[in-house]
């Protein structure tokens, strides 16, 4: 089969575009209410949704295991959070929202830097769907953040270590059980920094390394947010 390299003439044109289109999407929603705004959320919440089962189905139709294809992966889990957060209100709204934002979304982004589905040629079905479905797991967050339907705070820390904690063990036990890698709990995707990671800390070491680059990552951003607001109060 024909892989394309990642930062390739093709790669790099389409997350041109996407940044484009995020961009652009993010500055036309400014104008829209908050009624229509949560509206277009969910609508992208369930085409992202779509794009990932039709993937999924046309990948076990071309003779793939369907244990392989389970929505595991942190930016697949990303789809149900973004449903679950344009459907709720309040303190529960708030909550997936800034798990989206925070947690989910950096994921999706470096998917879309160092995607693990480049082994299909680039104009395939898989490489489309998922360039899709990951800029859309990046694009709402961002949209209900412009919003204002995501309130940052690092008090809120706990919402990603309480989400992590929930899903993270059944993950790893079905990883370990059946030999899949979902959430790249076993090995890091060929390609991407993980690969970073799994070389200094190997094997044995390799989840701790993990949980580490997350804190820290979740660190940098909630840091950047504080910052962000001090400038912005003082205009």
């Amino acid at each position: 089969m024909n892989a394309f390299e990642h930062f390739g003439p093709e790669h790099t044109l389409t997350l041109l575009f996407i940044m484009a289109a995020v961009s652009a999407g993010l500055v036309l929603s400014r104008n829209l209410s908050d009624v229509n705004a949560v509206a277009l959320a969910r609508i992208l919440s369930f085409a992202a949704l779509f794009g990932e089962t039709l993937q999924d189905l046309l990948l076990i139709r071309d003779g793939g295991d369907i244990m392989g294809f389970l929505p595991l992966h942190l930016c697949n889990l990303g789809i149900f959070v973004n449903l679950a957060a344009s459907f709720s209100h309040g303190k529960v709204r708030r909550f997936f929202s800034e798990i989206s934002l925070l947690l989910i979304m950096p994921g999706a982004a470096g998917a879309l830097l160092f995607p693990d589905w480049n082994y299909r040629p680039f104009w395939s079905y898989l490489p489309i769907l998922c360039f899709l479905t990951h800029s859309l797991t990046v694009f709402i967050p961002l949209l209900l953040l412009v919003k204002k339907k995501v309130s940052v705070s690092a008090s809120h820390f706990w919402y990603h270590m309480l989400f992590l904690l929930i899903v993270t063990p059944p993950v790893y036990f079905l990883d370990r059980m059946v030999g899949t890698n979902y959430m790249f709990l076993n090995f890091p995707p060929e390609g991407s920094p993980l690969q970073w990671i799994y070389g200094i800390t190997g094997d044995k070491f390799y989840l701790l390394g993990l949980s580490v680059l997350v804190i820290l990552i979740l660190i940098a951003e909630y840091a950047v947010c504080f910052l962000a607001r001090k400038i912005f109060s003082r205009r």
